[in-house]
């Protein structure tokens, strides 16, 4: 499954509605084949998605918006413990989902409303829901693709609401047909916390070379329901840790988030799916995250079209990314809004940090009477 098309109405922090394609909308040269997978004729998605802004301008929140079309396609309850919190209560938001799966469009239409029960709780529920699907053929373009006039309903809600829980999509069914499932392994919740990683796992020795030369070894198992890491730095006694936290006294926070991201970018590599890593340049330098980048932008390294999605603050990361499209710049002003790189600046030739730290963009950097009113502050506190 890849996805083309995320359109969302009815969220509540939004000047408009969400709408981010990860369609390859420019033209694809030869020599950036890597950046892109190839779906059909010159149709191709961009294996990176990249979300940049100032603070409060939406980058974490877009992400969210994201990971919870995740869950919807996956066919996941939209109540469990891990589903970003995005719908408003008591009011009515409408998810548009494009996406490719085996020669076929899709285009999925479900409608959802975050109600307060009796008890004073809130619980995401269907209302309704439709998925249209077209076959590709010759006469497909990437100015047709997502054009779904003309084209019969495929699933309908209402067809086997009887029959699912309230809080789970219809794609359950489908994917259970299709025998598809897409791995969203979105590690926004590690933004401002680092975690090892997962249980019963020994870190591969090419990232601890990468992050970390001094390592020999790091594993993680559970012994009687407890978690248990065994550190080795080359030349000592290994060392072992009942709690994960103690992980933070031996280990930098860059190593810690380290081997959790490369971790999880090696099996989203290898199956294909969506890594989702908010806020990316936390805790990293420079090299580290261009490293990471230029995993996905190689195909001998992604053949199966893997795509990172991420945030960040740093525009200087943008250079390290080939296309235009691949990139969305979040702004404030009534509200939140998202507009594709490509759309506001048809060049691509220009360097992409420079122009968007110039403000050319607008909103692109911070409002400088503020900055001159901070400056007249501190000076006056001084001559105090």
């Amino acid at each position: 499954m890849k996805i083309l098309r995320i359109k969302v109405s009815g969220l509540p922090l939004y000047e408009d509605v969400f709408d981010v394609h990860f369609l390859a909308r420019q033209r694809v040269q030869e020599n950036h084949l890597d950046s892109v997978t190839e779906l059909a004729d010159h149709i191709y998605v961009n294996n990176i998605e990249a979300f940049i802004g100032i603070n409060a301008s939406g980058k974490s929140t877009a992400l969210k918006v994201i990971s919870f079309a995740g869950v919807l396609l996956n066919g996941l309850p939209m109540n469990a413990e891990y589903v970003p919190n995005i719908l408003p209560e008591e009011k009515t938001a409408v998810f548009e989902i494009d996406y490719f799966q085996s020669s076929f469009v899709y285009h999925l239409r479900s409608e959802l409303i975050r109600k307060v029960t009796s008890e004073g709780a809130a619980r995401t529920v269907f209302l309704s829901e439709k998925i249209w699907r077209k076959q590709i053929n010759s006469k497909t373009n990437k100015t047709n693709l997502l054009d779904f006039g003309g084209a019969e309903i495929f699933r309908d809600r209402e067809n086997a609401g009887d029959y699912l829980p309230d809080d789970v999509s219809i794609m359950i069914a489908l994917n259970r047909q299709n025998n598809d499932s897409t791995a969203f392994v979105d590690l926004s919740l590690f933004t401002n916390y680092n975690f090892l990683f997962r249980d019963n796992t020994s870190v591969p020795t090419e990232i601890i070379s990468l992050l970390d030369p001094s390592i020999e070894s790091i594993a993680v198992e559970k012994i009687k329901g407890k978690t248990v890491t065994r550190l080795k730095f080359y030349g000592e006694e290994p060392l072992v840790l009942i709690d994960q936290w103690e992980i933070s006294l031996y280990l930098s926070s860059g190593t810690i988030k380290g081997i959790r991201v490369f971790t999880d970018a090696i099996q989203v590599l290898k199956n294909g799916g969506y890594l989702i890593v908010d806020e990316i340049e936390n805790h990293f330098n420079y090299e580290l995250v261009a490293s990471l980048l230029r995993l996905f932008m190689d195909k001998r390294t992604n053949p199966n079209g893997a795509v990172l999605v991420f945030s960040t603050h740093y525009s200087e990361i943008l250079d390290e990314l080939e296309r235009n499209d691949s990139i969305f710049v979040t702004r404030k002003n009534k509200g939140l809004r998202i507009d594709n790189l490509n759309l506001l600046l048809k060049r691509n030739d220009l360097k992409k940090s420079e122009v968007y730290q110039s403000n050319l963009l607008g909103g692109t950097a911070p409002k400088y009477s503020a900055l001159m009113n901070l400056k007249k502050s501190i000076i006056s506190d001084l001559e105090a």
